[in-house]
């Protein structure tokens, strides 16, 4: 058990919350002084099978799930299947009617690694465990700032906020979280210096929606905002501001070496999308790749430009992995026909549809290029016993990797099914798809290596889906040749109405088809991951282990043992309440969870898990319990959160809270809290200790700081986003923090 000691001198009313809040949590003892930015170890990921994996079979070979298309011909006939399925099936599945199938998660992706200790590389500390840009152009040794958290190690993740050391790089936000002012900051005016220092009221209030022109009505530059930093005084200076075009909008940014890279969008919704069920969602849009130049004042090295819509994104050294979705956009066609004469017409359309009209149109610096060709297309085949009833679809999944400095496309293929999540490591992708067709929920998953071209690997359908939001990002990860997923099933059954089953899968060495392993529960080993009713909430694999966290009531932690693939067991548990969304891996014997208290407070615990059969908590901390209700951001989105293994002995990590004051106002505010992580080797020493936080409140007007929220540390320095404008501190001293506007 550690102890809370109050180290924070100049926030008293910090220091008392946070006493108040420990009687709602296990007892607990932490030392308050300290954080840091992002990611934990990361899985090895799966290699080929000996002979380098399968290639594409010939016709009178074994075949899997999936086939290649053989001409253009074909092409255009599987294309006009796919329409005429959807027009079938789309009165018959309320699902796709519904609108159930929204895609509300992000990309699938997890960690661990082949190491020693899972937590020596890591994915980026930086945003995984101490190489900042996933270990893709920047130093992994003498690294002393962060960039975003991911989970696979050598995989970089693209978000609206990028660090090299030097720069930050945000992009201009999508999303409107409203109104902030700010207590107890400096404003840094136009000219540099330093404005009114405000106490919260009104008069000392900045925003980011006010202009700054002398002119009000006259709308702020927008485009993606390059500030120099200076990590010994904790300030920002603006450097440039790179144009976005009126009608695009910039879903995430990557950072090279030599690069900024740039993903564009015009589809208004973003690349979520309204509904990902429906074709046509994904018509008239595309999906944009701008390459800046870092040492020539950010000039454009290369445009590229694939019609369709973003699905998600991963960089490796191998270059920008971009997976899109297209629906043919065929004039006059009608997706909902009600009358005959709809039909017909739509029955003449299909018939004239030519293949030229199926791929997506891609161009490069403004020339139409083709990488695709009619052979880089799967689609389902039908005598394969996995294969679904309703299969094919009018929207394409398209996948082309690019180079990160030209834009060139050095592998594309195309999957002519819908996909709603993707997990990738170096060497592989991994496509999912849920099926509603046989009265539960089915996923379909597709393995493709992509080290040395796009060679199909396999497929398997497995019962349940991959749910969770955001956090079913945690529910699949690869390791040592094998796959692991954790799905959720829903049964007609009041008593236990949910079901939660890991599966290991691993490629056939004769065919090109994932087979199963194992899977938790089994005759053998019959007990059910969770009680009856319990949703399952937090997934981690890290190395041969994963944690699972479910709930109704209270949290069970439950650690599995995966050290033998084909007999996969539950080794322990531990009952603690409330529930985690998200867990952390802080070292091989220390486990954090982030999520709620049974108060509907955000909590922050850790656990011991050093004996695998034994796991037991350590001490949760509420954040905190001046708010009525609160939550962190990072419960479901890993970039809020930040991680940073700046030496051994010692980690730092942000934890970003909102929520609503408990005194009456049911005013709302928005923290970030700093937290050192010391001895996080050893549970028997372990300490937390914080300077304190961050903070924002919210006041009643048009006027304030919105957007997403990004945390960078350098050195001591602390640089907060929120939207484009950032606010800054030193990390011993949160409580003097300045904020600089956009300009």
């Amino acid at each position: 058990m550690f102890d809370l000691v109050l180290a924070s001198k100049k926030t008293p009313h910090f220091s008392h919350s946070l006493v108040r809040g420990l009687p709602l949590l296990v007892p607990l003892v932490l030392l308050l002084s300290g954080c840091g930015g992002g990611g934990g170890g990361a899985p090895s990921s799966p290699t080929p099978p000996s002979g380098g994996g399968p290639t594409s079979p010939p016709a009178e070979e074994a075949q899997g799930l999936l086939i290649q298309i053989a001409d253009q011909t074909e092409l255009a006939e599987r294309a006009k299947q796919g329409f005429e399925s959807f027009l079938t099936n789309a009165y018959e599945d309320p699902v796709l009617r519904s609108g159930a199938d929204d895609f509300a998660s992000g990309p699938i992706a997890a960690e661990s690694q082949d190491s020693a200790s899972d937590f020596e590389t890591g994915a980026t500390d930086s945003g995984d465990g101490g190489e900042s840009d996933g270990g893709l152009g920047l130093p992994t040794e003498t690294v002393s700032f962060t960039g975003t958290y991911t989970l696979e190690a050598k995989v970089d993740e693209y978000d609206v906020v990028k660090y090299n050391g030097e720069r930050l790089f945000i992009a201009p936000t999508r999303g409107m979280d409203c109104c902030f002012v700010f207590e107890d900051t400096v404003v840094i005016d136009d000219d540099g210096g330093e404005g009114l220092e405000t106490d919260g009221d009104e008069d000392g209030a900045s925003s980011e929606g006010a202009s700054t022109d002398e002119n009000p009505d006259e709308p702020p530059a927008r485009g993606i905002r390059v500030l120099v930093t200076d990590a010994d005084t904790a300030s920002v200076s603006d450097e440039a501001l790179i144009p976005v075009a009126d009608d695009q909008s910039v879903e995430g940014l990557y950072i090279t070496s030599s690069s900024l890279i740039a993903l564009t969008s015009t589809a208004w919704w973003g690349r979520h999308g309204s509904n990902f069920s429906l074709p046509e969602r994904w018509t008239g849009q595309s999906v944009g790749v701008d390459i800046y130049g870092l040492e020539d004042d950010y000039a454009t090295q290369a445009q590229f430009r694939i019609e369709g819509s973003l699905v998600n994104s991963r960089r490796t050294e191998a270059g920008v992995t971009l997976i899109t979705r297209h629906t043919p956009d065929i004039e006059g066609f009608n997706f909902y026909p009600t009358t005959p004469e709809e039909e017909s017409s739509n029955a003449n359309l299909l018939a004239d549809l030519d293949a030229d009209e199926v791929l997506p149109r891609i161009e490069l610096n403004d020339t139409v290029i083709n990488p695709l060709t009619p052979d880089d297309c799967y689609v389902i085949n039908p005598d394969d016993e996995s294969a679904p009833e309703a299969y094919g679809h009018p929207t394409l999944t398209t996948m082309v990797r690019l180079n990160a400095d030209t834009g060139e496309v050095e592998d594309a293929l195309c999957l002519m099914e819908p996909v709603d999540g993707i997990y990738m490591t170096p060497e592989a992708l991994y496509l999912t798809q849920t099926l509603y067709e046989t009265g539960t929920e089915e996923t379909l998953i597709h393995q493709f290596y992509i080290s040395s071209g796009a060679e199909y690997a396999g497929s398997a359908r497995v019962e349940g889906g991959l749910f969770l939001y955001g956090n079913r990002d945690y529910r699949i990860n690869a390791r040592d040749g094998y796959l692991r997923a954790v799905t959720t099933s829903w049964r007609d059954d009041a008593d236990d109405w949910l079901d939660h089953t890991l599966y290991v899968l691993s490629p056939a060495e004769d065919e090109p088809v994932l087979e199963l392993v194992a899977q938790l529960p089994n005759e053998a080993r019959p007990d059910e991951l969770g009680k009856p009713n319990e949703d399952l909430y937090g997934v981690r694999f890290i190395g041969n282990r994963a944690y699972l966290v479910t709930f109704e009531r209270i949290d069970p932690l439950y650690v599995l043992d995966l050290t033998d693939p084909v007999d996969p067991l539950i080794a322990g548990s531990v009952e603690v309440p409330g529930f985690s969304n998200f867990l952390h891996p802080v070292s091989d014997a220390i486990l954090m969870g982030l999520g709620q208290t049974d108060t509907g407070l955000a909590k922050i615990e850790f656990f011991d898990v050093s004996e695998i059969t034994l796991p037991a908590s350590l001490g949760a901390l509420a954040l905190d319990d001046s708010l009525a209700y609160s939550y962190s951001p990072a419960e479901w989105d890993r970039r809020a959160f930040t991680y940073w293994r700046r030496q051994a002995d010692q980690h730092r990590m942000t934890v970003p809270v909102e929520g609503y004051l408990g005194d009456g106002s049911w005013e709302y505010l928005t923290r970030l809290y700093l937290f050192e992580v010391n001895n996080p080797g050893d549970p028997s020493t372990f300490t937390l200790t914080s300077p304190g936080f961050l903070t924002l409140n919210q006041r009643d007007s048009s006027e304030g700081i919105w957007g997403e929220k990004r945390a960078i540390l350098h050195e001591e320095a602390v640089f907060w986003t929120i939207g484009q404008t950032v606010l800054s501190s030193l990390w011993d001293n949160p409580q003097n923090t300045t904020v600089t506007p956009p300009p």
